[in-house]
């Protein structure tokens, strides 16, 4: 069954260095380290990093994108499941962009299939964190997660409970399923740069084959 989580990002982002983490859970599904390389199962965690930037000017509903993953998911008995630098792929499935000050921006991400062993297999899950990469304007201003403001400004929250009716209720974006990753407020160009991580949480079980190509 498709899940549907929603995140928080915001403000306007371009090119360089460090990053921010802001976590909460990421659904119903616990977590789950894989008891060897034959299956990832639901609640198992991938550490995951964007391949291209996604936000208000630069992506559409329909829009490809892919994740390469960035550390290796580890079995309990010392094999790997999923190596580092395989690739995930998801596309958009709803966007949002304000065009009045104090309007919510938003864009939704839903996953699609995950690439192990030269065989690509069904995927779904949800995110339990973001890590946007921080960046340098061109005013050499450092712009990254916003802390003690409110949940449409935070850059890389995931948000539940009220901020998620808010977002529901208003109608800014569609039944769709995903994660909804909100772009900031306001008309601005928002966007999550190249290299931002993100952490996931699988809401399925793959069967993996042996002897992978």
């Amino acid at each position: 069954m498709k899940t549907i989580t929603y995140v928080l990002a915001g403000a306007a982002l371009a090119a360089c260095a460090s990053s921010s983490t802001v976590s909460t859970s990421a659904g119903d599904v616990a977590r789950t380290v894989p008891a060897n390389a034959r299956t990832l199962p639901a609640g198992s965690e991938i550490q995951a990093t964007f391949t291209q930037s996604i936000g208000t000017r630069t992506s559409h509903v329909g829009d490809a994108f892919t994740a390469t993953v960035s550390r290796a998911v580890v079995a309990q008995n010392g094999e790997t499941v999923v190596p580092a630098g395989e690739t995930v792929f998801g596309h958009v499935t709803g966007l949002h962009t304000a065009s009045r000050v104090g309007d919510q921006s938003a864009i939704q991400l839903d996953f699609d299939s995950l690439a192990v062993g030269g065989r690509r297999y069904p995927f779904d899950a949800s995110i339990a964190n973001v890590s946007v990469r921080n960046t340098i304007d061109k005013a050499g201003a450092t712009r990254g997660a916003v802390t003690g403001a409110a949940a449409g400004a935070v850059l890389g929250a995931i948000i539940s409970g009220g901020e998620l009716g808010k977002i529901v209720g208003g109608g800014l974006l569609g039944a769709a399923a995903g994660t909804v990753i909100s772009l900031g407020t306001g008309d601005v160009d928002a966007t999550i740069p190249t290299g931002s991580g993100m952490t996931l949480t699988t809401t399925n079980a793959i069967t993996l084959v042996s002897g992978r190509v």
